[in-house]
């Protein structure tokens, strides 16, 4: 047996890097005397090379792609002259396995693809889902005959706000559409105010940057328990809010049913 012949199989391996570590010095010594099995490395390299660029960047293996990988397989051959149908014989399986192994990759990576979107998906409904049911909450608090509302404005001027509150679902629903932000470290507090007493807190909010905000606010017992409101007030005060108002208020209305 001639000295390429004896390293003929070893050549197949060593084109994919899959040589035994302890074949691979004599073979690269060989390597450097033979043309032959360089060659025949060479050739091997460029086969693998067509298969890893047979496959595309992403999305599931078409059958197409299946068939592309395989005929690049079946078509790959030494050029027979001096060299063995031994070298043929092994380069065959190895080229398969490297085809099996791109498909393989191929189908996982479309499996996780379609499962994270599949989640993403899932997600995307339930927000809608939540988005809907606040929505639909919203609305019906301000339906009903125990509704009372109030439109704040500055004096002279048309209102910038309206605040509901629903006496069945104790809540107060504030409306604000032509409010500047309240820079950081402010915050916004209503006020209700009786005849004759000290203004209660409502609770605090702050608009968008475009002046809107829509804010839900829970009815304090200390309120829903002295009756009828007659003044509302705004008034601009330090994060976290006031127990009595620190300015004159800004917006001021009287309430008044709705129906």
């Amino acid at each position: 047996m001639s000295s390429h012949e004896h390293w003929a199989e070893s050549a197949a391996a060593y084109a994919i890097d899959a040589l035994d570590t302890s074949e691979r010095p004599a073979f690269e010594e060989h390597l450097s005397t033979c043309a032959a099995c360089r060659a025949d490395v060479e050739e091997l390299r460029e086969a693998a090379a067509m298969l890893a660029f047979a496959a595309p960047s992403g999305g599931a293996p078409s059958a197409e792609l299946r068939e592309r990988v395989l005929r690049e397989a079946r078509d790959v051959r030494p050029i027979e002259s001096a060299r063995s149908r031994r070298t043929r014989f092994t380069v065959l399986p190895w080229l398969a396995a490297a085809a099996c192994l791109t498909l393989a990759v191929l189908t996982g990576v479309s499996l996780l693809r379609e499962r994270d979107e599949s989640a993403r998906l899932a997600l995307q409904l339930e927000h809608v889902r939540t988005d809907l049911a606040v929505r639909d909450s919203t609305i019906a608090a301000f339906l009903g005959p125990e509704v009372h509302v109030v439109s704040l404005s500055p004096t002279g001027e048309k209102p910038s706000m309206r605040v509901f509150w629903n006496h069945t679902r104790n809540v107060f629903i504030v409306t604000a559409f032509n409010v500047p932000r309240a820079p950081d470290g402010k915050t916004y507090q209503l006020w209700a105010i009786r005849k004759g007493q000290q203004p209660l807190s409502m609770g605090t909010f702050n608009t968008d940057a475009t002046g809107r905000a829509t804010a839900i606010l829970a009815v304090t017992a200390v309120i829903s328990d002295g009756g009828f409101i007659d003044i509302c007030g705004l008034t601009m005060e330090p994060a976290g809010g006031s127990n009595q108002p620190t300015e004159t208020p800004r917006l001021v209305g009287e309430w008044r049913h709705t129906d």
